[in-house]
């Protein structure tokens, strides 16, 4: 995990990255006071207290040099002498939000770095079971407070903890807990009395009162931090709370925010870890097979569209989408600018046949959507070559008549003509072509695309006239004036190979 990594996962509400710098590991946070300056070592992230001047906040950019991050408080992040020494040494540096208190943001900088996920975690428990422990605590806490039935949800409203003692509650909480989800009735049923809308802006408690089919009072609590609605507490009452219950519920409230807030922040550098193995597979960097990644033979498809997005952007459009489709741990992956995924077995969600279906059915609501498929990889250590056949049919920008989805099984001979092309693209010669398409003589005839159906329709005049839309008679009558203006010997299947490559040649060297 680097410092980058770690302000993306903790997001604003916490930490701004003012300067990338170099990406070094965060091993540990080493909180350090200006006037009793130590010298970090490397790993430690630097989180900086007690500075009152422009020479100490620099002072402090000197001590940090072999760091892994230096994080300061506005307005010392942001001085230019302060920016430019963190330039300089290529040290990563961060600003703390103003809206976080320091108690609140450095207990969730350290539960994130303490539970960075390793490469077994991916699929097993991760990182954030302890979390999820501590919210099922607070709804008790909360329930016990209320004297009430509570869960905690996020704000697409999933479940993320309840409290004990389900008994007598409604048909709609029994519902949320067993889906780990409100329904979609019940939901509709909250939105039409403007629930949403108002936990989406208020951070005061509210009542909601009692609904058709039994859906009983509840008492809703916004969960916010830094001004950010990150999701709610809802607790089944039979009416409003007493004050003395009501004055007790901030600091509980709190506590719950910083543990959406962890939640949140170990779960995105989870993902960042499985998208960053994902890439090494892709690179080559390992040659043993991950535990997350089931047995192959696999293929590496590269993923077009949509063309106004970036390839982080265009990642998170195809994930949607597969997510949409039943295929929760996708291996969607930005590599490179181009968006890649490992495809395996036969069917089912992932394999080759189900992502082709999905790009065929769906692709068309993604406007540029295209499937590149790769070579097959029966190792691990192929997963590479697969990848690098895919890019390479990717940059071949093929017509669109060949589909929304492309092979390489079909399409490698466009691969070997690309590839013989790109090597005589600046290297030109004097070739019998030069002479026939420069001539003032010819110009009324494609002698390009005549030659070019010719010889893919070797044999076939018929065939090779329909390509053009000529007659076939046409065809015959263009090559006997090439016999008489050119010494090309279209019978010699070598002759005919060196003439399409060069007419590809001419024709690149064109565009």
């Amino acid at each position: 995990m680097t410092a980058a990594a770690l302000a993306h996962a903790l997001g604003p509400t916490f930490v701004h990255l003012l300067h990338g710098g170099e990406d070094r590991a965060v091993l540990g946070v080493e909180i350090v006071e200006a006037i009793d300056l130590v010298r970090a070592e490397r790993g430690d992230l630097v989180v900086a207290v007690g500075v009152r001047t422009a020479e100490e906040a620099q002072s402090l950019v000197d001590a940090s040099s072999e760091a892994a991050g230096l994080i300061l408080r506005r307005p010392w992040a942001e001085l230019a002498d302060v920016r430019r020494r963190c330039s300089e040494l290529s040290l990563p540096l961060l600003v703390w939000s103003e809206d976080i208190s320091w108690t609140a943001g450095l207990a969730a900088l350290r539960s994130v770095v303490d539970v960075t996920p390793g490469p077994a975690d991916i699929n097993g428990q991760g990182p954030a079971d302890h979390v999820f422990a501590d919210l099922f605590e607070m709804a008790d806490t909360i329930s016990a407070l209320l004297d009430a039935p509570v869960t905690i949800e996020d704000a697409t409203s999933r479940v993320l903890a309840y409290s004990r003692g389900q008994t007598d509650v409604d048909a709609a909480r029994m519902s949320t807990i067993v889906g780990r989800r409100v329904p979609r009735e019940v939901r509709e049923h909250f939105r039409s009395l403007g629930v949403f809308k108002r936990l989406a802006h208020s951070d005061e408690p509210f009542l909601i009162p009692a609904g058709a089919n039994d859906v009983r009072a509840r008492y809703v609590v916004p969960v916010r931090a830094g001004g950010e609605w990150l999701g709610s507490i809802w607790a089944v009452v039979d009416g409003p709370a007493s004050q003395d219950r009501l004055r007790k519920l901030p600091a509980a409230t709190e506590l719950v925010a910083l543990s959406l807030l962890r939640l949140r922040a170990q779960t995105e550098l989870h993902h960042q870890v499985q998208l960053d193995q994902v890439r090494r597979v892709l690179r080559g960097s390992t040659t043993e097979q991950p535990r997350w990644l089931d047995d192959g033979p696999w293929r590496v498809a590269a993923l077009e569209g949509p063309a106004d997005l970036d390839s982080e952007a265009r990642r998170e459009v195809w994930v949607a989408l597969c997510r949409r489709h039943g295929w929760r741990q996708s291996l969607v992956v930005d590599l490179d600018n181009s968006v890649y995924v490992i495809l395996r077995g036969p069917r089912g969600a992932g394999s080759l046949s189900w992502f082709a279906d999905l790009v065929r059915a769906k692709g068309q609501n993604i406007p540029g959507s295209r499937l590149v498929v790769g070579s097959e990889a029966g190792t691990i250590g192929e997963v590479h070559q697969s990848r690098s056949d895919a890019a390479e049919l990717l940059a071949l920008r093929l017509p669109d008549a060949r589909g929304p989805v492309v092979a390489f099984d079909d399409e490698w001979p466009a691969i070997v003509l690309d590839r013989a092309v790109r090597g005589q693209v600046d290297r030109p010669f004097a070739s019998p072509l030069a002479g026939l398409l420069s001539s003032a003589g010819n110009a009324k005839t494609d002698w390009s695309s005549t030659l070019e159906a010719v010889i893919d329709y070797w044999g076939e005049p018929q065939k090779a006239a329909r390509h053009l839309g000529v007659h076939a008679n046409t065809i015959r009558y263009r090559l006997a004036r090439l016999a008489e203006q050119s010494p090309v010997n279209l019978e010699d299947p070598h002759e005919r190979l060196a003439l399409r490559l060069e007419l590809a040649r001419l024709r690149q060297s064109q565009s």
